[in-house]
């Protein structure tokens, strides 16, 4: 019983071990295409339209304080009204 046991940890073991520097390279890779991404984006301009959205969400943020509002609907009035200015 104690030979079973034994023999099959062991096998665990060998099957186990070819896989898990597999999975932390695995790991490696998709934190490098991460950081490529965000390096991508870093260098990307922003359109027009996506400042305005930008710029429109931090007033919203401090409107959002100011004035102790929340909602969707709240929000859409506020955001029509930003990007018409």
């Amino acid at each position: 019983m104690l030979k079973s046991m034994l023999a099959a940890a062991v096998a665990a073991a060998l099957i186990a071990a070819p896989v898990a520097p597999a999975v932390a390279q695995g790991k490696t890779e998709t934190s490098k295409s991460e950081t490529a991404k965000t390096a991508k984006n870093a260098d990307k301009k922003l359109t027009p339209q996506q400042q305005k959205m930008k710029d429109c969400g931090a007033k919203w943020q401090a409107y959002k304080k100011e004035k102790n509002v929340k909602g969707k609907a709240e929000y859409q009035k506020f955001l029509k009204t930003c990007l018409k200015g």
